[in-house]
């Protein structure tokens, strides 16, 4: 498939603006407040370790290269924007307390993003298999000593910012993934890698 400069420009926007900005912004996070995930029991398990292993991965390699790419070029100024708009909208609303407001929208952007219904668990559909692995295969990985419960809450407000900034842009990026998914992208919402594939 070639493309020209331009369509380049939006499909990588379209597969790794976001998700850069969003896990750069978790390691700046940890570093402004000296409270690394590795080294601290607030968040050992579950979707933490992806989070981290993604963020991590981002950060060693030259992420500054891939970040340039991903989101100095042109077509991604307005997500970038709108990442920045959904972070602090999403966050006012959790201040705020107002529940319902926050779970319509967070609803809505599911929907509009995956295509799945409030009351459909997010899985097999449109023969994709699911996006990531579910909490009891997650849960068997931490990264350090777990405490009793399942630890603290967490708002994921980074991961839902990305999300609603897709829906507010109209931006699927199952569409644009077989031409422009990264590894990394893959690993945090592209398709499984089979086992036995040497791809």
């Amino acid at each position: 498939m070639h493309l020209s400069y331009e369509e380049h420009d939006m499909v990588t926007a379209n597969t790794q603006a976001v998700t850069h900005a969003a896990f750069l912004s978790m390691g700046t996070a940890w570093r402004n407040s000296s409270a690394y995930p590795w080294e601290t029991t607030r968040y050992v398990s579950g979707i933490e370790v992806v989070k981290v292993n993604i963020t991590l991965r981002i950060y060693a390699a030259k992420w500054h290269v891939y970040a340039g790419l991903a989101i100095l070029n042109p077509s991604a100024q307005k997500q970038i924007q709108q990442y920045a708009r959904s972070c602090t909208e999403l966050f006012k609303l959790m201040v705020e307390g107002r529940e319902a407001e926050l779970a319509e929208r967070v609803w809505a952007s599911r929907n509009s993003v995956f295509g799945w219904e409030k009351d459909e668990e997010g899985g097999e559909k449109d023969g994709r298999a699911p996006i990531l692995l579910g909490e009891d295969v997650l849960d068997q990985f931490s990264l350090g000593q777990k405490t009793e419960g399942r630890g603290s809450p967490n708002s994921h407000l980074s991961l839902l910012a990305m999300v609603d900034c897709w829906a507010k842009l109209g931006i699927r990026p199952f569409e644009h993934l077989e031409v422009a998914g990264t590894p990394v992208f893959m690993l945090w919402i592209g398709e499984s890698v089979k086992l036995g594939d040497s791809g």
